[in-house]
């Protein structure tokens, strides 16, 4: 399939949203599917093989900060996703 263009000849952007999937990973990604499927890519086996669930990340744990061992504040998965430029992986707790 190829990519859809805009009228002026650039790439549509897609709304990126954030999701988590399992109990540690979260994806910038504009779907469910698309989330999970970086999931996969990231564990380099096929979707159908996984076993997590993925949902969408929204209220307060956007906004929650984030630190190293440390205490060192890293940022928030909304500064993240903000930041990110296609469907990527965000953060992981493990």
């Amino acid at each position: 399939m190829e990519e859809q263009l805009t009228l002026d000849g650039e790439p549509v952007q897609k709304l990126l949203h954030c999701y988590i999937v399992g109990e540690h990973d979260y994806y910038a990604a504009s779907t469910p599917e698309e989330a999970l499927q970086k999931h996969a890519d990231m564990l380099e086996c096929d979707v159908e093989d996984l076993d997590d669930e993925c949902e969408e990340v929204t209220g307060e744990l956007l906004d929650k900060p984030w630190q190293d061992d440390d205490g060192v504040p890293l940022g928030t998965l909304r500064q993240w996703l903000a930041e990110a430029t296609g469907p990527e992986w965000l953060s992981g707790t493990e």
